[in-house]
């Protein structure tokens, strides 16, 4: 299933939910998970991520408005291009906005397209090294679908 608006296209496989909105005075942010997300959540998702189940995965692809210091390409968004295939190492428990047991996280700052974002995604232990290969292997699918147009003029 293809879910498309604000710039952000994401192809989603059979089991994985999602959902792309803006609000009020932010950038476009894209929630995508293995189970059910939440309909009212903050950008980076503290209901949904507080919601994933054991061996389930979410991350929040969340876009910044340029201003105030804030220029796409520079400082901390000066990497270029969403960062892929995830780095296994990259996870930790220090990276979780909200610490809860049995999750960790990875946060990574880039430009694409011309626009800022920050991508926050979340993992629930996997009961193997196994498992856990296989979800970062369904999070890096997805991610690889992500397209993002320029803000257009």
């Amino acid at each position: 299933m293809t879910i498309e608006a604000h710039g952000i296209a994401v192809e989603l496989p059979q089991g994985w939910s999602g959902r792309i909105f803006r609000l009020d005075g932010g950038g476009a942010t894209l929630h995508a998970g293995t189970f059910a997300l939440s309909l009212d959540d903050s950008s980076f998702g503290d209901r949904s991520s507080a919601a994933v189940p054991a061996g389930g995965a979410f991350f929040a692809l969340t876009e910044y408005l340029p201003g105030a210091g804030l220029e796409p390409g520079a400082g901390l968004f000066a990497p270029r291009g969403m960062p892929q295939p995830l780095d296994p190492t990259s996870f930790s428990v220090r990276k979780l906005a909200h610490t809860r047991p049995g999750q960790s996280a990875t946060q990574h700052f880039f430009t694409a397209s011309g626009r800022p974002f920050c991508l926050y995604v979340v993992i629930a232990t996997a009961p193997s090294r196994d498992r856990r290969r296989t979800q970062l292997d369904a999070i890096n699918r997805v991610l690889s679908s992500v397209r993002l147009a320029p803000v257009p003029a």
